[in-house]
């Protein structure tokens, strides 16, 4: 049998920790998805600097707008509740880099193995900066030795996150998993596809995650996993699961499980 597992990075393989900063309330929040925030309101999007942000977010004048800063770095949209305006994103003529810059203050103040990340959710319609974004983390204990066991059972191992591409070139240092079976900075879509090309070239498809984005994937996958283990899992991923787990070693007996023909595809049920 020819198969495949699909991971998702953060929350999935990697402990995240995200600073996320609502600018209205002018107050960090916690246990929150960024995807379910964006889910909240039609024409939010999900944008991530692309660029590492000690570099491009952390050395700039905190008074620049953040608009301005958007058009001279790479960006990407990696969630979004459509329909949103592309334009609406350099739009916000008041929001300051300051913003941008203090989750990823408080993030700094940790050791992480991954790297760091920045990101703002914008409604594209008022043209507005409504929260900033930070995000680090470190890989689960059991992350390594997890993916090393499907790859002696023949398993083939992608990351497809929305995450930027250094910090999933850095994951995939860290795993082992080989760089070209990595898709950064890729939208819900995206993901979707990588399973669908998968499906279509024989293999049984796993997709393993635990936010919004990841559901299309897990949708067209043959078997959905919902990872438990960071906590905060988005209610359309548990909706979406054909299987749920608290800690990611699990997904090794799933897979020999699939090998053995205990577990069927969930198109065959």
């Amino acid at each position: 049998m020819k198969l495949a597992v699909v991971f998702d990075s953060a929350g999935t393989l990697v402990k995240i920790m995200r600073a996320i900063k609502d600018l209205k309330k002018n107050k960090f929040i916690c246990n929150r998805q960024t995807v379910d925030i964006v889910d909240e309101k039609n024409g939010r999007a999900l944008v991530i600097i692309k660029e590492n942000p000690l570099k491009v977010v952390d050395k700039e004048d905190p008074e620049k707008l953040i608009s301005d800063l958007l058009k001279e770095v790479e960006i990407g949209i990696s969630y979004c509740n459509p329909p949103i305006n592309k334009e609406g994103i350099y739009k916000d003529r008041k929001t300051r880099v300051k913003e941008l810059q203090d989750p990823l203050n408080l993030l700094k103040k940790y050791e992480v193995e991954t790297g760091y990340g920045s990101a703002l959710i914008i409604d594209t319609h008022a043209g507005e900066v409504e929260y900033t974004i930070a995000t680090a983390g470190c890989l689960f204990p059991e992350v390594k030795e997890t993916i090393k066991q499907l790859k002696d059972l023949g398993v083939k191992v992608f990351i497809a996150s929305g995450d930027r591409k250094g910090f999933i070139k850095r994951l995939a240092e860290l795993t082992g998993v080989d760089e070209k079976y990595i898709m950064p900075e890729a939208h819900q879509e995206q993901k979707r596809d990588l399973v669908v090309n998968l499906k279509k070239e024989g293999y049984f498809t796993i997709m393993v995650g635990d936010g919004a984005n990841d559901v299309p994937a897990m949708i067209e996958s043959d078997l959905a996993i919902a990872t438990l283990q960071n906590g905060n899992v988005s209610k359309k991923a548990l909706e979406a699961a054909d299987i749920k787990i608290y800690n990611i070693k699990e997904i090794v007996d799933v897979c020999k499980k699939v090998i053995n023909g205990e577990i069927k595809s969930k198109w065959q049920k």
